[in-house]
């Protein structure tokens, strides 16, 4: 039960950490190693994705968001490799695209944003495939 418990609760933030940390390196690698405000424009352009979608989410943080069956949220996580390398892309585009002193801050933001995106697609993806598979939540009654 630990076990499961962690890999569900966990695995969308485990997968952030990866790419985040990629993007990190990755930009170091394409826009050079950043300045400690390249480093505080990269720390809140990451947060600030999280700001923005948080919002959009909740209607401007006046509506409670829901949570999904523990099914769907452990298959739509558990393909959380595909949301890592579109962070990670975002970050590489970011790196190869834009002058140094803006990639690190829009490399992050756009990263983050990739991430979310590409997990709240995935997550969708995994509903609809609970829901051709029967009754979401019938595993977690059983328990």
């Amino acid at each position: 039960m630990g076990v499961k418990t962690a890999v569900i609760d966990n695995s969308a933030a485990f997968g952030f950490s990866i790419m985040i940390t990629s993007s990190f390196g990755a930009l170091d690698k394409l826009a050079g190693s950043p300045s400690l405000a390249d480093i505080f424009g990269f720390a809140m352009g990451a947060a600030a994705a999280f700001t923005v979608l948080q919002a959009a989410t909740t209607k401007g943080f006046r509506r409670r968001p829901g949570a999904g069956p523990r099914e769907v949220d452990l298959l739509g996580t558990a393909l959380g490799i595909l949301s890592v390398a579109l962070g990670l892309g975002a970050a590489v585009v970011a790196g190869l695209t834009l002058p140094a002193g803006a990639a690190w801050a829009t490399g992050a933001f756009l990263a983050a944003m990739a991430f979310m995106l590409g997990q709240a697609l995935l997550i969708m993806l995994a509903a609809q495939l609970e829901r051709l598979r029967g009754d979401p939540g019938a595993d977690d009654e059983k328990e």
